[in-house]
């Protein structure tokens, strides 16, 4: 009866509401609290399981696990899931939200300056980096970036809003090529990132659902007493709305200017290293992150501008401090959000490293053959290669795995690319010492 009665008051709201567009209407931007949740309810102690994971990893010491000064490497791959031409995003938009990823964990972005004076000490560069991957799962040269159509124009469900569990169950299609998505490479060697559509259709128009999703660190390992097979219906991962990827995205304007710096994809990162919403999820001043660097506070309000400098809404704490809206974890908008914590990036490293250590062991962020040394890279005109024995061959590859051109290279005669469309290219050599392949960028 409840449902039916908020679903009789969406329908009025739509309806009535002639000069509000349908697309106004927005859920939460992140949908990993209700999709916890959502796994508890399917797999019951699933969230006591995330718990103890927290635990374990936060018990760990940074000495440990010599977390210092190094940089940490992980191969993501992005998976194109759409239905027309305005989801089925250009490459150079994947480039840009691949950069603004890297900024945001190497604290290089170039609104730093913005944290707050009272924050500024408790930021840190993360030192985690991200790279499209060189090399598909069959050892393949690959641009990182796959590209699937599908014939669902949507993947979002209108119960997120109204409640019931077919939400999660719907965007999980995304992941799954037999049911309308992509079935994404293994999780033990990529970071797998799906980017589709997850708004909702209802009365034949379209309205924002979540902007981003993500899975809790050692997914999908099960807990000792739960059957294999037990969450076959979830795949590792992040799943991002379409609209978000790139500060540049032509279809920001969709957003409703509560998003649109490509900090989505960021925030979404945190939570698959292991990182809360810093308020803990809880609606009163009594939640934790359990991180011990961000004060308590209550989410900031998904608005267009950022917070007054001097709110704070928890005051009855210990060490009481302003809200930390800059967080990359509070859900202000991703305009406002600059800084991750020493406790947060501590956490990240920990989770990396104890619990998705097979990223780091990957051979997928680097050629496992010799890399071909080119220049320039972007390169507009005419590629130049310096490393190779001749008599040798050359192809190049575009981004969907297609064979583009083919030919003999000759003594310092570039290779003509200026016929290319802008985008990512495999540039695959055969020379006497063997096979060496390199990614170059058309601009």
């Amino acid at each position: 009866m409840k449902n039916s009665y908020y679903f009789l008051l969406l329908v009025l709201f739509i309806t009535t509401n002639t000069s509000i567009s349908a697309q106004h209407l927005l859920t939460d931007k992140c949908g990993y609290t209700p999709y916890l949740k959502y796994l508890d309810s399917r797999y019951k102690g699933f969230s006591s399981r995330v718990q103890k994971q927290f635990d374990e990893v936060s018990a760990i010491t940074d000495h440990e696990l010599s977390l210092r000064d190094e940089v940490l490497r992980l191969p993501v791959v992005f998976h194109i899931i759409y239905h027309d031409s305005i989801q089925k995003l250009d490459d150079s938009l994947i480039f840009q939200q691949l950069e603004i990823l890297n900024q945001a964990f190497r604290k290089s972005h170039k609104d730093t300056s913005n944290t707050r004076e009272i924050f500024k000490p408790l930021s840190r560069d993360a030192e985690i980096e991200f790279y499209l991957a060189s090399t598909d799962p069959d050892v393949n040269p690959t641009s990182g970036i796959t590209y699937t159509h599908t014939d669902i124009s949507s993947f979002g469900d209108l119960s997120i809003i109204i409640g019931g569990d077919s939400a999660y169950a719907k965007i999980e299609r995304i992941k799954y090529t037999a049911q309308g998505g992509y079935d994404g490479w293994p999780a033990d060697k990529y970071v797998n990132i799906w980017v589709a559509d997850m708004s909702i259709e209802f009365l034949g128009q379209k309205f924002l659902g979540i902007l981003g999703l993500a899975t809790p660190p050692r997914f999908p390992e099960l807990p000792d007493n739960w059957p294999p097979g037990a969450v076959d219906g979830i795949k590792d991962g992040l799943i991002i709305q379409y609209q978000c990827i790139s500060d540049k995205n032509p279809y920001k304007a969709d957003l409703m200017d509560l998003s649109g710096a490509g900090r989505t994809m960021v925030h979404e990162m945190g939570h698959y290293l292991g990182l809360r919403h810093i308020n803990g999820d809880d609606d009163n001043c009594d939640g934790s992150d359990g991180i011990a660097d961000t004060p308590n506070m209550h989410f900031s309000e998904q608005g267009t501008e950022c917070p007054a400098a001097d709110v704070n809404t928890c005051t009855d704490t210990v060490n009481d401090m302003p809200d930390m809206w800059e967080n990359y974890m509070d859900y202000s908008n991703d305009k406002c959000q600059t800084m991750f914590t020493i406790g947060q990036v501590s956490h990240m490293r920990k989770v990396l490293i104890a619990q998705r250590g097979g990223l780091l062991s990957s051979k997928s962020c680097c050629n496992t053959v010799e890399s071909v040394l080119m220049y320039p890279n972007p390169v507009n005109d005419n590629l130049y290669i310096s490393n190779i024995q001749l008599p040798a061959l050359y192809k190049i590859i575009n981004a969907a795995g297609k064979s583009i051109k083919a030919g003999n290279l000759i003594l310092n005669n570039p290779i003509g690319v200026n016929y290319l469309q802008p985008g990512i290219y495999i540039l695959m050599i055969e020379d006497t010492n063997g096979i060496k392949t390199g990614k170059f960028i058309k601009q």
